[in-house]
């Protein structure tokens, strides 16, 4: 009865690798595609992140020059300049004239009116030089 109890037990050895064997290939595909989804996961949370970190940096900046701008346009010499520009205001006492006939290079006139004059391209000196020495170039 030896033989055929020693002999049970190589069969039931021999059937017990291959379910073994099976069961770990198994476990070691479900923990494999648990890793890769979590892995994954975290790649597109930092994605998400920088994404949302470079959003939040742009808005930022966008937020100081908004500060900025209402800084800028606090000042009383601002503010009159914009009530006259757009709302037409006018100190007690002045007279407004409305020039007609004129083309305003852009939307607000009054800025137009008031705006720096531009640099000449040629400096004063060598305009006169032009002027008396050499008038075919002018």
């Amino acid at each position: 009865m030896r033989d055929g109890n020693q002999q049970k037990t190589w069969w039931q050895k021999a059937l017990r690798w291959p379910v073994f064997l099976i069961f770990n290939l198994a476990l070691l595909l479900f923990v494999g595609i648990s890793t890769v989804r979590e892995t994954y996961r975290g790649y597109s949370l930092e994605k998400e992140i920088a994404s949302l970190e470079s959003k939040a940096d742009s808005l930022e900046a966008k937020k100081m020059k908004l500060v900025q701008l209402t800084e800028s346009l606090a000042t009383p010499e601002k503010v009159e300049y914009e009530a006259r520009a757009r709302l037409g205001w006018k100190k007690p006492g002045e007279t407004v004239y409305v020039m007609q006939g004129f083309e305003a290079a852009g939307q607000n006139p009054a800025a137009d009116i008031i705006s720096e004059p531009k640099p000449l391209e040629e400096s004063n000196p060598r305009l006169w030089f032009k002027y008396f020495f050499e008038p075919d170039k002018m």
